[in-house]
């Protein structure tokens, strides 16, 4: 096995995957990882001390990274990154391995005749859509995992209970934050007069970030007292700031990954609306993984609808954050093991079906 990534670091696309670097079956796998990491830091540590090969690779060129993994002789090479920043497309372009797969980094497809499978579930990419992709589609049991390489804190109770109105959250990109999405969270806070909602992102220049979604909720006749947008802060930071949220808001049509999987660890229910693209049904993927149908809406007018009725159960709410932890354990994508053995099943299956297709074609 081979694994390319830039992002083997603190980074929203590596808790996607770290679970499966960690908890491969050494017996069974031979590990090499191809980091184009340039800044180091401690999860890359971590990851490297459970990887057989560690291969640093950010100063060769796609040349010379391609004469390397070749000769290194990979059965399965894993795209990690896929049109992300410093992806390495074009070494994979040229099939340095028998069988190439893109995983985790970026769900949406590469475009490459080349790459073999991409990793999804039936949610993200439905059966009917599978033939648009060049690549084949092998399923887990969520397009991505839940791993954190540091314990995070438990969940609190249900906040709303003692504030006396229930708090929305986002901390997805602000820019995934669009004018329709705006008027739909609008509408949401004006059927619950007394509710808030809080935003966060990493702010390089609060005043120019949060000055426009003000402007336009005030539009929509939100007072600004009713919104709070934190900055991005620390991991530890960002888990704690889910103790102060009732309800998860997805922005749309580019939805939330591990943003969604972050909140469901904190007892936070997230309210999706899907459409039509990849990109718009990460949260309606991990909802149904997680067994929460109940919070994917059907359109926009479902999505206030839904977010309101579930801002007047209380009572449920906060039944579901004591639980929703304990539920997310105990389902194969958050289990890092269990998630890491239906990987290595996936990829045992892939590598049989290409020895097989070698044996008809020298037969």
């Amino acid at each position: 096995m081979g694994y390319v990534s830039a992002h083997l670091r603190r980074q929203a696309a590596t808790y996607s995957f770290g679970a499966v670097l960690l908890h491969h079956d050494t017996k069974k796998f031979e590990i090499t990882c191809y980091s184009d990491t340039a800044q180091e830091d401690d999860v890359t540590h971590l990851l490297r001390s459970h990887v057989g090969n560690w291969r640093r690779t950010s100063h060769l060129s796609n040349d010379e990274l391609l004469s390397v993994i070749r000769a290194d002789g990979i059965d399965i090479l894993v795209d990690l990154v896929g049109h992300m920043k410093h992806h390495r497309l074009s070494v994979f372009a040229h099939k340095p391995a028998p069988v190439q797969i893109s995983a985790w980094g970026e769900p949406t497809g590469t475009g490459l005749k080349a790459m073999d499978y991409i990793f999804s579930d039936p949610i993200l990419i439905p059966p009917a859509k599978r033939a648009l992709l060049t690549e084949k589609v092998a399923d887990l049991p969520n397009y991505i995992g839940f791993w954190s390489p540091e314990p995070v804190p438990e969940a609190n109770p249900l906040p709303a209970l003692t504030r006396g109105h229930v708090t929305f959250g986002s901390f997805n990109r602000l820019s995934k934050v669009l004018p329709t999405v705006l008027q739909c969270w609008a509408a949401i806070l004006r059927a619950l007069p007394k509710s808030r909602l809080v935003l966060k992102d990493r702010l390089l220049d609060p005043a120019s970030q949060q000055a426009p979604i003000l402007s336009a909720l005030a539009d929509e006749r939100i007072a600004p007292n009713r919104v709070t947008i934190l900055d991005q802060g620390t991991r530890a930071g960002h888990f704690a700031a889910y103790h102060d949220i009732d309800i998860a808001l997805d922005p749309f049509p580019h939805s939330g990954g591990m943003t969604t999987l972050d909140a469901l660890w904190m007892g936070v229910p997230v309210v999706t609306c899907p459409g039509p693209t990849i990109s718009s049904r990460p949260t309606a993927a991990c909802l149904t993984a997680a067994g929460l149908n109940d919070y994917i809406a059907s359109d926009f007018g479902n999505y206030v609808e839904l977010s309101v009725a579930k801002a007047h159960d209380l009572v449920a709410l906060a039944e579901l954050r004591k639980t929703l932890r304990n539920r997310i354990e105990n389902t194969d994508f958050g289990d890092p093991a269990r998630y890491t053995r239906a990987v290595e099943a996936q990829y045992r299956s892939i590598w049989q079906q290409w020895c097989e297709n070698q044996n008809r074609a020298v037969s």
